[in-house]
């Protein structure tokens, strides 16, 4: 039974009769699991008096005793200190504990800890989307989604209060959100153990915010707040991934100059730096908004070629169902649509569940032309594996009544900031296995092409007021593609191999891109041609390779085609 909501305690120096506590339970603490599916309780303190002999601990699972333990007080100038260690299973169980002070033969219950569980954790921040939001009947708020810390004001902006330090349910203003609520079900619910999502995002919050992060907990402000109530959780050692949902801000003002992919890759190097456990930040990419910014487009571009990185994972919001009428916030509906398809990544990438590779929102790999006479087609190549559909038109109603249809051959587009469309020149636009084909009706003499607008400029108009509203291209598990810009459109060469590393220099992860589906050996070597990498590649335009454990220093990279052909480049590594 669920008892109290909050644990009235401290966490620094508690003194309970003639015992002092450093280090104690509070009641709902979720202690991160171990690679052997255990968390540790740790017990610490002291006694300045002689008033007991020895103490007792009883840990208790669903209120039935597991472990019981005494152990003598070694007396010594007057004092004692004592220190316990208690493992208990990442399970759906909850663990009680009560530690008695021992004299002759008469306990006495010096304090008892109740609600306790271990499980695995989760960081969420960003901007409202990762937290705001109804909370309805749906909404899970059970005793297996545990959180740390209160909701700042109505949008929890800091400065934090840095005696904000318990452990609760997910309930009350303690609320993490429909958004990660629904992943923390799911996620529960899958992997059969506790979970605890720590939630710091910030209504309306910047990128800049949100770099307010260098350790220092007395300035609990910006992305300090996260790292503080990690280490006040003790859960900073054992975090599986951050995710991070923002941009929003930066899309829908058009008077802040283009400046988010250079922040966030800087923003990344610092959660690389303040939670190393982390695995990987969930990045999702943003939709489209009427605000007219045509920066939006390189905002969503960046968000796509970073996810390719292997640290920053992603997928697409664009078709998200559930809109407000604010066109920017969404009812629990899309909340759990968007918690959904995070969990299928998840659940793939942290927890190594089976699934297709269709869970993953499209990302384009390749656009070409099959040859220079034939500039009329151009072939945008998707991940192997992604069965790809398009719809053609879709019917909407706007806010004056009017029927209008919308048409997928709109969104293509020939400029670099996805405004000059395409839809005068296209004939037909038809999906087979893995690639969208579309054929204009002349050739076309550009070399980049984009995909879903920077904004939706028919919001604009006064009397064409609606979402917008797609087609988009999608797999057939319904993912839509990421949206795209100025992506390059080249002529194929079949018998070339040739490939690019990027970025260089790099730091942890490098990704090769071929200019044509490769087949063949991707091999490093050190300067002094010793192997530090080896890949067989098959049918690839693209592959990512982990260099975070390579010395900094410079390195070859050679790919040999089963054509016969080698490709070599210098790469850079600096750490």
């Amino acid at each position: 039974m669920l008892l109290s909501f909050f644990s009235t305690q401290v966490l620094v120096g508690q003194k309970f009769n003639a015992f002092t506590f450093s280090q104690l339970p509070q009641d709902y603490q979720l202690y991160p699991r171990e690679s052997d599916n255990l968390g540790t309780i740790a017990i610490e303190g002291s006694l300045s008096t002689n008033e007991y002999q020895s103490y007792s601990i009883r840990l208790l699972r669903n209120g039935a005793l597991k472990t019981y333990k005494k152990s003598t007080l070694q007396f010594a100038n007057g004092s004692a200190k004592f220190a316990e260690s208690l493992k208990i299973p990442a399970e759906l169980a909850e663990y009680g504990l009560e530690i008695y002070g021992i004299k002759n033969t008469d306990s006495t219950l010096i304090v008892r800890r109740s609600n306790l569980v271990a499980g695995d954790v989760f960081y969420v921040t960003g901007q409202s989307n990762a937290w705001i939001g109804p909370i309805d009947d749906l909404v899970y708020q059970g005793e297996w989604c545990r959180s740390f810390g209160l909701v700042q004001g109505s949008e929890n902006y800091g400065p934090y209060n840095p005696s904000d330090t318990l452990w609760s349910l997910a309930t009350g203003r303690a609320r993490i959100g429909p958004f990660a609520a629904e992943l923390a079900r799911l996620i529960y619910q899958s992997e059969q153990i506790p979970i605890a999502i720590i939630n710091s995002a910030a209504g309306g919050s910047g990128i800049d915010w949100h770099l307010q992060l260098d350790g220092n907990l007395s300035a609990l402000d910006g992305g300090n707040i996260m790292y503080y109530k990690a280490v006040k959780s003790k859960t900073l050692s054992k975090v599986r991934a951050i995710i991070y949902r923002q941009g929003e801000a930066e899309a829908a003002d058009s008077n802040v100059p283009y400046t988010w992919g250079s922040k966030f890759n800087s923003l990344l190097q610092k959660y690389k730096r303040f939670f190393p456990s982390a695995q990987f930040v969930y990045n999702p990419q943003l939709t489209i908004y009427e605000y007219p910014n045509k920066n939006a487009s390189q905002l969503r571009e960046d968000q796509r070629t970073i996810s390719q990185n292997g640290y920053v994972k992603s997928f697409a919001t664009v078709g998200n169902v559930g809109v407000l009428p604010d066109r920017l916030h969404y009812t629990n509906v899309g909340y759990r649509q968007t918690a959904n398809e995070l969990f299928r990544l998840i659940s793939n990438q942290i927890y190594k569940r089976s699934y297709p590779v269709e869970i993953q929102s499209p990302n384009i790999q390749k656009a070409y032309f099959m040859s220079e006479s034939e500039r009329n087609k151009i072939h945008l190549v998707f991940e192997e594996g992604q069965n790809m559909r398009v719809t053609l038109d879709t019917t909407v109603v706007d806010g004056k009544g009017n029927t209008i249809k919308a048409k997928l051959a709109k969104y293509f587009y020939w400029d670099k900031t996805n405004i000059g469309s395409f839809e005068p020149y296209i004939s037909s636009i038809e999906a087979v296995n893995n690639e969208v084909i579309i054929t204009f009706t002349q050739a076309y003499s550009g070399n980049t092409i984009g995909y879903l607008p920077d904004y939706h400029r028919d919001f604009l108009t006064g009397v064409r007021e609606y979402n917008f509203p797609g087609p988009y291209i999608k797999n057939s598990m319904g993912m839509r593609a990421f949206a795209f810009s100025n992506f390059p459109v080249i002529v194929l060469d079949k018998a070339n191999f040739d490939f690019t590393c990027s970025p260089n220099p790099g730091e942890d992860f490098i990704r090769i891109d071929w200019d044509n589906q490769a087949t063949g050996t991707l091999e490093v070597y050190d300067m002094l041609g010793k192997s530090v990498y080896r890949e067989r590649v098959v049918k690839l335009y693209h592959t990512s390779i982990d260099a975070s454990q390579w010395i900094s220093a410079n390195y070859f990279v050679q790919f040999k085609s089963d054509t016969g052909r080698t490709y070599s480049k210098r790469l850079a590594i600096l750490h």
